[in-house]
């Protein structure tokens, strides 16, 4: 054997070994992100991963990004259970004196069949990024059932500023909520140059519902009906009330469930 074959066979064998070696670094890292993410679901708290590099870790759930989905949506379902059982329990403690609160506000607007038989409340908030998502399932949801419609709660909670809100009521009083509220949801609106040319496409006068979203009675809607969300604990939008059951979140089935049980409640 050649000197210069020595070499040769010498680097092979290191390239095979660093092969391996970075090999069992992967399954290495494939194994611990899942104990990291199983830790995570079975406790609901952070897990600290011992002895594993940061590029292990993040290689991992890079290569793997099904388990933190997972894992990210079951702590999501958890925290929304967590949050629907306080506000039921307050529902239910409330029921009667809720009723007329819930139900039998006049400045709510409605989507859907104002005539419906099956109301549901629906808290949301213009710049909640699940409310814009969940929109067109939900238009569609009522579409798919003529006999339900949703009494809106205007509940701007995330941007703390109820301009849209109070812009969504004054287009409501006008006739012309829906139009208004589903360009909301899915255009880009931060300022009142931005809502000018929805209310304008709605057929609306855009000086006189700015000047009708700055009343004093729509301006003291929104504050109360902030309060009402505050003090049934509602926590996210969009939240949903069916029948004395909250359902957090753009959950169809759970609504469609909840609708069907209040039909059969309604007949017996």
């Amino acid at each position: 054997m050649s000197d210069s074959e020595i070499p040769a066979a010498e680097t092979s064998a290191t390239r095979n070994t660093a092969s391996k070696a970075e090999g069992w670094r992967d399954i290495q890292a494939h194994i611990t992100t899942g104990l990291a993410v199983f830790a995570v679901i079975l406790a609901g708290a952070p897990y600290v991963v011992p002895q594993v590099s940061a590029w292990q870790t993040q290689k991992g759930l890079l290569e793997k990004p099904a388990m933190l989905r997972d894992a990210s949506e079951k702590l999501q379902r958890q925290a929304n259970e967590a949050m629907d059982a306080k506000t039921r329990e307050i529902l239910k403690a409330r029921a009667e004196s809720l009723k007329t609160t819930l139900y039998g506000n006049k400045m709510d607007p409605i989507l859907g069949n104002p005539a419906a038989a099956i109301k549901i409340v629906e808290f949301l908030d213009y710049k909640c990024g699940a409310c814009r998502a969940g929109s067109p399932h939900l238009k569609a949801f009522l579409d798919a059932n003529p006999d339900v419609a949703i009494i809106v709660k205007e509940y701007p909670i995330i941007s703390k500023n109820s301009h849209l809100a109070a812009y969504a009521l004054a287009a409501a009083e006008a006739g012309q909520y829906e139009a208004v509220h589903y360009a909301f949801m899915t255009e880009q609106v931060d300022s009142d140059e931005d809502v000018a040319p929805i209310l304008k496409a709605a057929g609306l006068d855009p000086a006189a519902i700015k000047a009708r979203k700055e009343s004093e009675d729509i301006q003291n809607y929104v504050v109360q009906t902030v309060m009402l969300g505050q003090d049934l604990e509602v926590n996210a939008t969009p939240t949903f009330i069916v029948d004395g059951e909250p359902i957090s979140g753009t959950d169809i089935p759970g609504l469609e469930a909840a609708v069907q049980k209040l039909r059969k409640k309604q007949k017996s």
